[in-house]
């Protein structure tokens, strides 16, 4: 019992941790692929859904790339709904 009680506290610590890093984590001076290397480690860790992620990977990159990502994202959508 004491040992699923231990477990049960790393993980939430864990993923708290991860959580936190998650939500610091910025591009700064970063190659894109190793703010994405970086935020895959902790995305795993955090159990965070999707829209949760999305939100805060464009949140971590430059403005100007997240600006770029949304249209093109937004380009395939209309596309899409031409097809």
């Amino acid at each position: 019992m004491a040992n699923k009680i231990a477990q049960f506290f790393i993980s939430i610590e864990t993923q708290t941790y991860a959580i936190n890093k998650l939500t610091k984590l910025n591009q700064e001076n970063q190659l894109l692929k190793d703010f994405w290397s970086e935020f895959v480690t902790w995305k795993e860790l955090s159990s965070y859904n999707e829209i949760a992620l999305v939100r805060l990977f464009k949140k971590g990159i430059y403005l100007v790339l997240a600006q770029k990502l949304v249209e093109i994202s937004q380009s395939r959508n209309s596309d899409s709904l031409d097809n």
